[in-house]
């Protein structure tokens, strides 16, 4: 391999809408990436970055750097990608709106082939994931939530639960739901890339893995699950998706008879996920 690294400058995307930013947009893209495993062509490098780009656009300029740095990882097989975004200022000015975010891939993330020449993705396992929000338009955040999660390369979407309502102990309201996911990343990924979700939705949803497969204890252990084991607003979702399912060993029926919010969370639709109530 004659290089082991990999900078794009000031690549130009035309016609692209940013949330928040009314009107269509040019969007220059910095790239960088060290150790790549791939030897990439550039014009599939530069073609994956401005259709990434085109494919995100009108979601907020963090969710559209996160999309291009996972993207760019995965052809470059890289274990460090970093992504700036920079958004012309209104009327053509100099002046520029910033939004980067980093992916980082591991050597744990990956698996050499038999004949050690490329690394792989690891196999794919299950994922349990909350979505929590206070916001008027609950279903709608969680609605493009759900397509984010299912558009990142590893991931697919397997299992979406009812829509519930909960009342807080402080009067408010929210809205609640669980989504079964099967992904090649590693939680460390997973939680990385429901942070820039958070990030993107500007703190309007909260998401947390509940439960995954296919890691170690120690890893499992640190992960945030937000005391989903003590919720009704996680666990009972989670039960009208897959009623046979446990949590640290014990059947979600009997951790949702002894939630203290049990009584406070309710099915509001079952069907919500089209669009409807």
């Amino acid at each position: 391999m004659e290089t082991n690294s990999l900078a794009l400058r000031g690549v130009r995307v035309e016609h692209t809408r940013v949330a928040q930013m009314p009107g269509e947009r040019t969007v220059h893209v910095d790239v960088s990436c060290t150790q790549p495993q791939r030897a990439t062509p550039i014009d599939e490098l530069l073609g994956t970055v401005g259709a990434c780009v085109q494919q995100e656009s009108g979601e907020p300029a963090a969710h559209i750097a996160h999309a291009v740095a996972v993207r760019v990882a995965q052809i470059a097989e890289s274990a460090d990608v970093h992504v700036t975004l920079r958004v012309a200022g209104e009327g053509g000015t100099p002046a520029y709106a910033a939004a980067e975010w980093s992916v980082h891939m591991t050597d744990a993330d990956v698996q050499p082939t038999d004949d050690a020449t490329l690394p792989v993705r690891t196999a794919s396992h299950a994922a349990v994931i909350s979505l929590e929000s206070r916001v008027p338009n609950a279903a709608d955040v969680f609605r493009t939530m759900i397509v984010a999660l299912d558009g990142i390369p590893g991931n697919q979407v397997e299992g979406i639960s009812p829509l519930y309502a909960v009342n807080h102990a402080d009067g408010t309201a929210g809205r609640s739901a669980v989504v079964a996911l099967q992904t090649t990343m590693s939680a460390a990924q997973l939680e990385r890339a429901l942070t820039a979700l958070h990030a993107a939705h500007e703190g309007a949803v909260t998401c947390h893995i509940v439960q995954m497969g296919g890691i170690g204890d120690e890893e499992g252990a640190a992960l945030d699950t937000g005391d989903a084991q003590h919720r009704a607003a996680v666990l009972a979702p989670w039960m009208d998706m897959d009623p046979q399912a446990t949590l640290q060993g014990d059947p979600l029926a009997f951790l949702l008879a002894s939630a203290p919010d049990a009584p406070f969370v309710g099915m509001e639709s079952d069907h919500w996920i089209i669009g409807g109530e």
